[in-house]
């Protein structure tokens, strides 16, 4: 998909502003999504299109959102990279809760577009899609630890497709919050 394509999808001229485009994306994922037009067949394709044309004109007008430093850490602090433990759907991160909240959503936005945020409950939503253009919400839940903050993901399709393994968003997302580039591409461009 090419930019005149993913503006033409989104119905929103060159030019558009950020919010007007986040806008345009929701109004037509209202109309487009399957849970909401069940007897559609190509819903889950539509959604799918609308993700991936709203990821490249996002991306491509906002830069990506810089990781905060690890001597932001509080008491986990320490002069080298923060390493993230990865077990199975669950990474732990040395630090407290609220700033793995703050890094995950930075981490999400790169990722595709965040669809829930609620702090109090330490919970996050984030759509995205795979390389095999399957529309996926993901979903965080944060806990706290004695050492760091477990981060409990749940990956699940949009449409009526199976639910593709969350291990490469749980590899990308370790990788971003550790400051460093996702291990390989696995969203679609």
């Amino acid at each position: 998909m090419n930019e005149a394509e993913a503006r033409a999808t989104l119905g929103v001229e060159p030019g558009t502003s950020p919010d007007e485009l986040r806008r345009a994306f929701r109004r037509r994922l209202r109309q487009a999504h399957p849970d909401l037009a069940p007897g559609d067949p190509h819903a889950a394709e539509a959604t799918a299109r609308l993700v991936r044309a709203f990821a490249l004109l996002r991306h491509r007008r906002l830069p990506s959102a810089p990781s905060p430093t690890p001597s932001s850490c509080g008491p986990w602090a320490s002069s080298a990279q923060p390493t993230v433990e990865v077990d199975g759907d669950s990474l732990t991160f040395p630090a407290p809760p609220d700033e793995v909240y703050r890094r995950l959503m930075a981490a999400a936005e790169q990722l595709g577009e965040l669809t829930y945020v609620d702090p109090d409950a330490r919970l996050l939503d984030t759509v995205v899609t795979m390389a095999d253009g399957t529309a996926c919400s993901l979903l965080a839940n944060l806990q706290g630890r004695a050492n760091g903050t477990e981060v409990f993901l749940t990956l699940e399709a949009l449409g009526r497709e199976p639910s593709p393994p969350v291990a490469p968003l749980v590899a990308a997302l370790a990788a971003l919050l550790a400051g460093n580039d996702p291990p390989s591409p696995f969203l679609r461009p």
